[in-house]
């Protein structure tokens, strides 16, 4: 951003305020005016800082060079002011924006419940139109056999009593005990009849009631189902928006930790330690690649590198994956900063814990003849500390989980290219980062990938180039 362009311009001549106010000797050709002085800024500071005695002439420019960095100590606090009511407000509508994203993401979740209960009572009903539909079939068949049965026994009894009449049937008897034999039979078969004929009765009875039930449960199916579907669609519009509101939440988030990273602490102990960082890493067998930076376990790329859809910038890779996952450095290297102290499950969208990043690990990777910066964030627990070197694929870094600025548990794996053995230092790397922050002065644009630099460190690397990953796919390693 342009702002901080010229906000870390400005920190520049606030140093050099400090040490200007002594001699040194110079051309007499040097020109003095405000356009020089800020083309030939390190120039003028070197003239005006060292202790040789200064001509007249030197002595009247470095006077203007005093009054032009004093001018622009000026326009530092006034920027420093401004950068500070910009930061409260980018914070306030952040959080703002974070509570929204909270609400949404409870509300999605309350809508996956009701829609499993929906599809848990879609199943039970189907399953009792399909026992209901058993059911009356089979009293179909039932009644069908009763029916059969009584047509059966009737045609019998009118062609063995009927035929001559139930009198002749009764009266023809040859006895007494034969008479009342005849008349006992007919009142049997009459009586029989009947029973099958109200069974019969009672199975249509029920048939019409399973019939009536099955409609209802044929109507209750209906309803659940057109009640997930609109769930569903609802859930779909919910997580469409809740995305839109993430990415562009991010978008502010990342505009504010790239502020918030140029306004950070000064780094005066980590200067204190480059001598010995400087050392231990030269003692570091350099890893001939980058290798996985977990063990054992499955992961889905939740947020790719890069642009998001809403235009907001991700310069990392965020793989969602359950809390307490061991983390792996992807390199031999050495912890540049490691901070903890932030809830490991108390995420959320907004929280400002480390600058948003959770619990932290920051550390200097040696790759080749070829120096890379990584960043892990949200972490649960963390095993190393500052300056501690770590060996590619042995040393436990921490475990994964849901702290700082975070939707959910995952880690935010970042990878900025820092030069080579060749055209860089140890002592530069650390410098700047103390200098620019973690950002070694990029700001979150595509313009700062490295495919974009032609590889021109420093530059933010893409970790989907490196491993192959892709946004929304799952992957395991051993």
């Amino acid at each position: 951003m342009k702002i901080f362009k010229k906000f870390f311009k400005l920190l520049l001549v606030t140093l050099c305020i400090l040490i200007s106010f002594s001699t040194f000797q110079v051309e007499k050709s040097v020109l003095a005016e405000d356009d020089d002085f800020e083309d030939r800024y390190e120039y003028y500071c070197e003239l005006c800082s060292t202790q040789t005695q200064l001509t007249e002439e030197e002595k009247q420019i470095c006077i203007r060079f005093r009054n032009y960095e004093q001018k622009k100590l000026d326009e530092l606090k006034d920027l420093l002011d401004e950068t500070a009511d910009n930061l409260n407000s980018l914070k306030a509508n952040i959080l703002a924006e974070g509570r929204k994203v909270q609400l949404l993401t409870n509300k999605i979740a309350s809508l996956e419940k009701e829609i499993k209960a929906i599809q848990n009572s879609i199943e039970i009903i189907e399953t009792n139109i399909e026992e209901l539909n058993i059911k009356i079939e089979e009293r179909k068949i039932k009644i069908e056999n009763l029916n059969n049965q009584i047509k059966d026994r009737m045609a019998a009894a009118q062609s063995n009593v009927r035929t001559n009449s139930y009198i002749k049937f009764i009266m023809g008897a040859d006895s007494f005990i034969d008479l009342l034999r005849r008349i006992s039979a007919v009142a049997e078969i009459s009586n029989y009849d009947m029973l099958k004929i109200d069974e019969m009765q009672k199975e249509k009875e029920l048939l019409e009631e399973d019939v009536a039930e099955l409609e209802t449960q044929k109507s209750n199916l209906f309803v659940q189902q057109t009640t997930l579907e609109t769930q569903k669609s609802g859930l779909e519009r919910l997580k469409a928006t809740t995305i839109e509101l993430i990415e562009e939440y991010e978008k502010k988030e990342a505009e504010f930790i790239e502020q918030m990273d140029a306004l950070e602490e000064d780094r005066g102990e980590l200067e204190d330690r480059i001598d010995a960082i400087n050392a231990a890493i030269n003692d570091l067998y350099p890893s001939e690649g980058f290798a996985p930076f977990f063990k054992n376990t499955c992961f889905r790329i939740s947020a790719g590198c890069y642009y998001y859809s809403s235009g907001g910038f991700h310069a990392a890779i965020d793989t969602a994956i359950r809390i307490g996952t061991n983390l792996y450095p992807v390199s031999n290297g050495i912890v540049i900063d490691a901070r903890g102290g932030c809830p490991y499950n108390g995420g959320y969208v907004g929280n400002r814990c480390n600058y948003g990043r959770g619990n932290y690990v920051f550390y200097l990777a040696l790759i080749g003849n070829e120096y890379y910066f990584i960043q892990c964030d949200h972490l649960k627990d963390i095993y190393v500390v500052k300056e501690q070197l770590l060996y590619q694929g042995k040393t436990l870094i921490g475990t994964t989980g849901n702290s700082g600025s975070s939707s959910g548990p995952h880690l935010h794996f970042a990878i900025t290219f820092l030069g080579t053995t060749s055209t860089t230092t140890v002592k530069k790397i650390l410098r700047d980062y103390i200098r620019y922050g973690n950002t070694f002065g990029l700001s979150y644009h595509i313009r700062n990938a490295c495919v974009n630099k032609g590889w021109k460190a420093p530059c933010f690397v893409n970790p989907t180039d490196i491993y192959g990953y892709h946004y929304g796919k799952r992957y395991c390693v051993d």
